[in-house]
Parts: structure tokens; sequence; C-alpha cells
């Protein structure tokens, strides 16, 4: 095989790398792709807080229309069944526990539904 052939096809190997791992033909001196992925800032990472509280809110709501239609002492008794179990119940118990929030929407759902 000629030389001048085997260094041909070495040099197209390595551009088909260069290629493969996202890079491009830069003329010297010239800002290229390298330079402005690295210049480019990054997106940041906001805190989703309308999802936040939505989720808050859905939460609240649940455990005032439960209190609401099963009573306080219902409620209180399987909230603290929740809090005698293993780490997930007890978890959740601490979750559901009825807030003054909590008691003053169920008084209002309870109005509203009897």
């Amino acid at each position: 095989m000629d030389r001048g052939l085997r260094d041909f096809e070495s040099r197209l190997g390595r551009i088909e790398k260069i290629h493969e791992a996202g890079g491009a033909f830069e003329a010297n001196g010239a800002l290229g792709r390298s330079y402005f992925d690295s210049v480019r800032p990054r997106p940041a990472r906001h805190i989703p807080w309308r999802g936040l509280a939505l989720v808050l809110s859905g939460v609240i709501l649940l455990k005032a229309t439960l209190l609401g239609q099963i009573g306080a002492e219902a409620y209180g008794e399987r909230v603290n069944s929740l809090a005698a179990g293993n780490i997930g119940e007890k978890t959740l118990g601490w979750i559901l526990e009825a807030g003054p929030l909590t008691q003053k929407l169920a008084g209002f759902i309870q109005s509203v539904l009897y």
C-alpha cells in the first residue's frame, strides 16, 4: 500500500472520530463550536413553585374533605392508627394531621354538604 494512501486513510479515520464526538473543522484562530459551547450559559433549574403549591393545596383540600365527611373523632382515630404503623404510615399520619386551616376548611365543607 502506498504511504500517501495510508496517511490519507488515517487522516480520514481521525476526522471521522472527531465528527462522531461532535467536533467539526475550525480554522486556526476562529471561534468555533467548542468556544461557544463553553461560554453558553447553562439553563438554570428552577423550583416548580406552582406545582408544589397545587399539590399542597390538593392535600389540604383532601384532608379537609375527609375530616368534614367522617368527623373529627373518626378522622383522629384513623390518623392515630397510621401513626402506630411503619415509617411510611407514620409519615402519612404526620401529613394527614388536621391543622387549623384543615379544620376551618372542614367546617366550611361540612356546612356546604350538610
